[in-house]
Order: C-alpha cells, then sequence, then structure tokens
C-alpha cells in the first residue's frame, strides 16, 4: 500500500516514513504509523490485531481479527457509499485542513456549545448511519485525510497519463521536465500508477502481496531510493541542458526581470501573472475587476482549482490580501487558495496563511516563477529556430 506523510508530505511503500524517521526503518512502530495516510482506508492499524502476548494471542486472536474485520467491512461500505457527494465536497469547501480537530469526544449539541465543520460534518454523517463514527472518535479525521490523498492522486494520474513512454528513463524525464522537484515527494505515486494501470518496465518489479498485507512494500526500499537516484540524475541533466540553451538563445529584449515587474502597477501585473501561469501549463481565468470577491484570478492544474491575489507592493504583505484570500476560497468554492507579491509577507500574515492553509508566493518564490517563464521563452525561441 501507498502512504503520504503528514509530516513531510512526501509518499512512501513504507509504514514508517524514512526521510522523517532517518535511516532506521521500524515497520512494526504503531507511534509512526499515527503519522502516515493510507491511500486505501482498509490499511489504518485501527483495524489491525495488536498482539497481546502468547497466551492471549492463541485463545484471541482469531476472535478479535473476526470482530476487527466485521468492523472494517462496515466503515468501507458506509465510506464507500458517502465518499461522495459527502466526503469529497468537504474536504473542497471547509475551511479547516485535515488532521487538526480539536472537537469534542462525544457527538451532539452541549451547552453554549460552539461547532467546528468537522464537528457538524461528522453530525452529518452518523445522521445518514455512519454511526461507527462515535465509537471511533479519530476515524473521521483519517477518513477526510484519506480522501484528500485520493483526490490528489487522482489528480496526479490524469497528468501523469500523458508522459508513459515505452521506456523508464524517458518517462521518468518527460514527467520531471514538467513537473520539476516533485518527484522528490511523489515518486511513489508515480510507481504506484505504474502498478495500478499495468504499465511494465522491464527493471521494475512490484511485490504482489502489498495489496493486501500491511508492513509488505510494493517496492523494496533501496529499489525505490535507486528510482530516486535516477530522477536525481535526469533532473540534474534536465538543468544543464537548459543553462546551455539558455546561453545560447539568450534574448535580454524578450526577458522578463524582477525590476520590469516592479515598474508594473495593479492591472500589468495581474494580466502578467496570467501570461507566467499559462506559459508554465495552467489553465487560467480572470475575473472581472470590480466585485471580484477577493479573487484575481483562477488557475487549474492537476485537476485542482486555485484562486490567485496579487499584490503588486512595495511594502510588506499583511493579513487583508489573505484574508481576502481566504474569502474568495470560500465564495467560489476553490479547492486552494494562493497570495502572489513581489514583496515579503508580515509575520501575522504568514501565521494567518499557515491556520488557513494559504499558499504564499514571495519575491523569492516569483522569481522562480520569473525563471520557469523565461526558460519557456528560450524553449519556444529554440523550436521556431530549429524548424525555420
Amino acid at each position: 500500500m501507498i502512504y503520504q506523510c503528514n509530516g513531510c508530505n512526501r509518499t512512501t511503500f513504507e509504514i514508517a516514513c524514512p526521510w522523517c524517521m532517518g535511516s532506521q526503518v521500524s515497520p512494526s512502530s504503531e507511534l509512526t504509523l499515527r503519522h502516515l495516510t493510507p491511500l486505501d482506508p482498509s490499511f489504518y492499524p485501527d483495524f489491525q490485531y495488536r498482539s497481546k502476548g502468547l497466551i492471549q494471542d492463541f485463545f484471541g486472536k482469531k476472535k478479535e481479527q473476526a470482530q476487527l474485520n466485521d468492523l472494517l467491512n462496515n466503515v468501507l461500505r458506509k465510506y464507500a457509499e458517502l465518499k461522495q457527494p459527502y466526503f469529497t465536497n468537504f474536504i473542497h469547501t471547509t475551511r479547516e485542513s485535515a488532521g487538526s480537530s480539536d472537537d469534542a469526544g462525544v457527538p451532539g449539541p452541549r451547552l453554549d456549545g460552539v461547532y467546528s465543520e468537522r464537528e457538524l460534518f461528522r453530525e452529518v454523517l452518523i445522521r445518514k448511519g455512519f454511526d461507527e463514527l462515535e465509537g471511533l472518535p479519530s476515524l473521521l479525521d483519517k477518513l477526510l485525510q484519506t480522501t484528500a490523498f485520493n483526490s490528489d492522486y487522482m489528480g496526479f494520474s490524469r497528468e501523469l497519463t500523458r508522459h508513459i513512454r515505452t521506456d523508464l528513463a524517458d518517462t521518468l524525464r518527460s514527467w520531471i521536465e514538467e513537473a520539476g522537484t516533485t518527484f522528490r515527494s511523489d515518486l511513489a505515486l508515480f510507481y504506484y500508477y505504474l502498478w495500478e494501470n499495468d504499465v511494465a518496465f522491464p527493471n521494475v518489479q512490484f511485490n504482489p502481496q502489498a495489496a493486501s498485507t500491511s508492513g509488505v512494500p510494493l517496492l523494496p526500499i533501496q529499489v525505490f531510493r535507486n528510482g530516486l537516484s535516477l530522477c536525481e540524475e535526469i533532473y540534474f541533466d534536465i538543468l544543464v541542458e537548459r543553462l546551455g540553451s539558455q546561453l545560447e538563445h539568450f534574448n535580454p529584449n524578450q526577458f522578463i526581470t524582477m525590476y520590469l515587474v516592479d515598474a508594473m502597477d495593479g492591472f500589468q501585473f495581474e494580466a502578467f501573472l496570467v501570461e507566467i501561469f499559462q506559459t508554465i501549463g495552467y489553465d487560467v481565468k480572470e475575473t472581472k475587476k470590480t466585485a471580484d470577491q477577493g479573487a484575481d484570478l483562477f488557475v487549474t492544474r492537476f485537476g485542482k482549482n486555485m484562486v490567485i491575489q496579487a499584490k503588486n507592493y512595495s511594502g510588506s504583505v499583511g493579513n487583508a490580501a489573505v484574508q481576502q484570500a481566504i474569502s474568495a476560497k470560500a465564495f467560489y468554492g476553490c479547492d486552494e487558495a494562493m497570495v502572489v507579491t513581489n514583496s515579503y509577507y508580515t509575520k501575522s500574515a504568514k501565521e494567518l496563511a499557515s491556520t488557513a492553509g494559504v499558499r504564499l508566493i514571495d519575491r523569492d518564490g516569483l522569481q522562480s516563477y520569473l525563471d520557469d517563464y523565461n526558460q519557456k521563452l528560450i524553449e519556444v525561441f529554440q523550436a521556431e529556430e530549429e524548424s525555420a
């Protein structure tokens, strides 16, 4: 099975994150399992028998495991019935991040109660017959995290499909050329896609027992690390080739520098962001210049809709911009929200964005987008030159 680490957000086939745990991977560690979200809820540790000693295991393991299996089957059935539309729509509309619940342990109304969206959602599910949530307080958070993980994987799958080639290295290169360094966190998703869709390469052998056995990785950790090393080699080659192309085809009159961005007014900055995001592979839609509810443009990629608030400032960007992005995300029902500026953010703006799950792109981050934009201009110029 494949997991997503709730600490570093990387994906792995191990039941302890190799990056967060260093080189010491302990498959039997229950603690580390709590920090991993499986793509398949049947791999939650809640439904796996925990040893109680040799004698008790001998007399009681079979019966208890049967009870756990019955509970798991009920949970899986009800989750499948309610995933659409309830779970899926909730993760796209809630303002609360997954895994950050401080809800009351007992569902229902209470004196002078203040109720979170998650707590109200739990009550919706219980009234729909998902009564297992009453006896398993942590189950809802886990199911929401799994739902979000599934949503990410579906978007990833749609994008990866067009990168599949007859050779593994060519497939990885096509993917990395577009996705950049995300291979470091998403390589397990890449291999999982190959396994799930029966895409065969001679040097990739999957363990058939991994689909049904907890603790059995789809790929041995060393094979996975070798694949990661191959990706790093491919990425390095791409960077070297791009630099060579940039030096060969550089035209300073076509390039956009941060100083040119600083000279733009607000409308020019928004229009330029449209061009940047389109150039680097996003579908972009501008908003009306009035009554935009805090949204300057919408971008779509990997099946996710994101609202962007653009701020061309000379000073630091404060809380107001983040609050506008939060409001726009809720108003338009977007999956994500982002604020982009040619400046930097105040400490309070960063704290608010972290709490609300708003992505902040400051001057340094915008420079990375400019680098990608200028590189695309080089590639277009080079292609035109070769076809002439």
